[in-house]
């Protein structure tokens, strides 16, 4: 299309003046023009003629013109070519020149109906007379105006579970509706359904009415991953993902499937029958309204068919004879343990076996089991010294030896522990027992059964039979063995984010579980 500057006229008014003595005559004429900047001529009749030439400036005249028939034209997608130079629209109707794509910068020389398609031009520096308008691109789509469903990604992920809401105005009456999104994005409020994916921010937002688009506006709060000093974190980050996270569940691993309830007990009393409503349990309890826990002797469970029964008489206290405060509530918690076969990407676990209980979806919490293997308690590599060698040392071997064949070392898995032992004679039959971690234990004598207590179990470490010693012990000769827990080490690391503490304190528990014969 070319624009030109003969569309619009401007009519200017000159007058015509006559001298005739003291008195003077005015006549009015009409000079049709050109909107451009022009000189005008006329001329004073007085007598004898006489030509003033003076200068008029006349301001430009917009460019209007359609891009074409129908609309609406989407917000943002028009570019323009006009005398070889290009005019951006910026989405919020304007038609900027020298626009730039990566700051948004630019001279707005007009302005764009996005529904009529109409342009007009007036703010251009050194406009010519006439150009040449070039339509680069052009997106036309249907009524954007009014919605009610929308579709979009934030401009940052992931996002905070919690941090994303939504609000829009009913475009008949303004009635604005608010939504929020929950820890697992899904949706609500106002009659606003929908859901947002909180590691991509893909979000898809249904209205209960149509709203108008220009009101549709998000808040979200998105994480940004920064790197850490790996003397501060302990370990060398560049193995893990760029946002630090790990996959806790893989294929192979074992999962517990576990779900807690808690019901109030109504009217606690002696020999009361209070009923889980499912059977084999793992764990059962009862407690007060500030989660102390009843003392295990005032009722008795039954796991297996889910019961738990008060005493007779019963007496609403704790393990320290404190008395529970408020409401009585019975706690239990079903368990199933099953074998991961895939643990698919969007986290969705598939089981090698259908699980035994019915578990709420909402409530219901998956766990991964640190597979421990056989674990027991056990002596090994004994052997009798001239002289101490040390913790894992060899030296002489004495004439004193212990009968290990008919009086082995017993032990438990109560009280084993991982450690490794000497037992230095200070005598022919005394001696006194040294653990490497633990130092001087005990002391002794092959006259009588050795059994030193642990404390920790009340049980001893072990026991050694006073028939198993030999004789020809001299001081200075030192037995040493190794003992193994029927116990694994672990290490757990916790992760706190950065932020304003939300509870006064916070807890994990630790459960060890198994099958024992």
């Amino acid at each position: 299309m070319t624009i030109s500057n003969v569309a619009k006229l401007y009519r200017y008014e000159s007058d015509k003046v006559a001298q005739n003595r003291a008195q003077y005559t005015r006549e009015t004429a009409f000079e049709v023009i050109r909107a451009h900047n022009c000189d005008v001529s006329y001329q004073l009749a007085a007598g004898t003629s006489q030509t003033v030439t003076e200068a008029k400036t006349m301001a430009q005249s917009p460019w209007r013109f359609e891009l074409i028939e129908r609309g609406p034209i989407v917000p943002g997608s028009v570019i323009l070519q006009v005398a070889g130079e290009l005019f951006f629209d910026d989405g919020e109707g304007n038609i900027v020149r020298n626009y730039s794509t990566s700051t948004g910068a630019g001279t707005v020389v007009g302005l764009i109906d996005y529904e009529s398609t109409r342009c007009t031009i007036d703010n251009y520096t050194g406009r010519p007379l006439t150009a040449t308008v070039t339509p680069i691109a052009i997106v036309v789509g249907d009524d954007w105006s009014v919605l009610n469903r929308t579709t979009f990604r934030t401009s940052a992920a992931p996002l905070r579970p919690n941090g994303f809401n939504v609000r829009a105005d009913n475009v008949e009456s303004g009635v604005q509706y608010n939504g929020q999104a929950d820890n697992q994005g899904v949706i609500t409020g106002d009659g606003i359904t929908g859901d947002v994916d909180l590691q991509k921010g893909l979000a898809e937002i249904t209205f209960p009415a149509p709203v108008l688009a220009s009101t549709v506006f998000y808040n979200a709060v998105s994480y940004k991953q920064i790197p850490l000093d790996p003397a501060i974190l302990g370990l060398d980050p560049v193995r893990l993902p760029s946002d630090g996270r790990v996959p806790i569940l893989r294929d192979a691993d074992i999962l517990v499937i576990t779900h807690t309830q808690k019901d109030l007990v109504n009217a606690p009393a002696a020999g009361l029958v209070v009923n889980a409503g499912r059977d084999r349990l793992h764990d059962a309890w009862f407690e007060d309204s500030q989660g102390t826990r009843l003392a295990p002797a005032q009722y008795t469970l039954n796991k297996e068919v889910g019961t738990a029964t008060l005493a007779t008489p019963f007496i609403a206290q704790d393990l320290e004879s404190n008395a529970l405060v408020g409401d009585l509530y019975f706690v239990h918690r079903i368990d199933d343990m099953a074998l991961c076969t895939e643990a698919r990407i969007d986290g969705t676990l598939q089981l090698a076996q259908p699980l035994y209980h019915d578990f709420p979806a909402d409530d219901t919490w998956v766990a991964s089991a640190v597979y421990l293997g056989n674990l027991r308690g056990r002596v090994k590599d004994f052997a009798c010294y001239v002289t101490d060698p040390g913790y894992g040392g060899t030296g002489t071997p004495s004439n004193g030896q212990y009968n290990l064949v008919n009086y082995p070392i017993a032990i438990d898995n109560r009280g084993s522990v991982p450690e490794r032992w000497k037992i230095i004679f200070t005598g022919t039959t005394a001696f006194r027992l040294l653990g490497e971690h633990r130092g001087q234990v005990a002391t002794g004598s092959t006259a009588a059964d050795f059994s030193p207590l642990n404390p920790q179990s009340g049980t001893p470490f072990f026991t050694i039979k006073s028939d198993g010693w030999g004789g020809g012990w001299a001081t200075g000769n030192t037995a040493v063995f190794e003992t193994e827990a029927a116990a694994a080490p672990l290490w757990l690391i916790r992760t706190v984010l950065p932020g304003q503490a939300t509870v006064e304190d916070d807890s994990l528990k630790i459960e060890l579980r198994g099958d024992h014969n």
